[in-house]
């Protein structure tokens, strides 16, 4: 049996056993708007941000300054124009840290679910405002219809970075 499944891979995996059960804290002196400490019963969403920062400096070091979590709204099909955009179609993070060899970094993802996010399942990773791409290996682009796990995600930004200053 030599299927593509079961080969091992050198790359990390968009998905661990241990994705589902982290919880991720926040210092004191973060920049946040949503709390710094998960409590039972609170919103998977909000952990999930705040592994974005967590993630981010244990891949690249450095100190984390800020995070701001936002839902993307928009309005039911058959709402009329007067009523506000109401419907949770996704949200985006914006993670800021300053890594260890000094650098100023802003990682933005951005995350829409269908049916009535606008483009669909669709998920964008920005780190200061450059989409990554890769020729020779789609997985490592910065667009993908589902968002990768966390450690992935730092992975892609530190492998952007890498990238950029070479």
């Amino acid at each position: 049996m030599n299927t593509a499944a079961s080969r091992s891979s050198t790359r990390p995996r968009w998905i661990t056993p241990y994705d589902a059960s982290r919880s991720y804290f926040l210092d004191d002196d973060v920049d946040c708007n949503i709390p710094r400490r998960g409590v039972l019963g609170e919103l998977g969403a909000w952990n999930h941000a705040r592994g974005h920062l967590v993630e981010l400096r244990r891949r690249l070091g450095g100190t984390p300054l800020a995070l701001h979590y936002r839902e993307l709204l928009t309005r039911h099909p058959h709402d009329t124009d007067d009523i506000p955009p109401h419907l949770p179609v996704g949200n985006e993070v914006t993670a800021r840290l300053r890594t260890g060899d000094d650098q100023l970094v802003t990682v933005v993802t951005r995350a829409e679910w269908a049916p009535y996010g606008t483009q669909g399942d669709h998920w964008q990773l920005t780190i200061d405002d450059e989409i990554p791409t890769d020729t020779d290996d789609p997985a490592l682009h910065g667009v993908h219809r589902y968002a990768p796990t966390l450690p992935y995600l730092a992975f892609l930004v530190e492998l952007h970075l890498s990238r950029r200053a070479s």
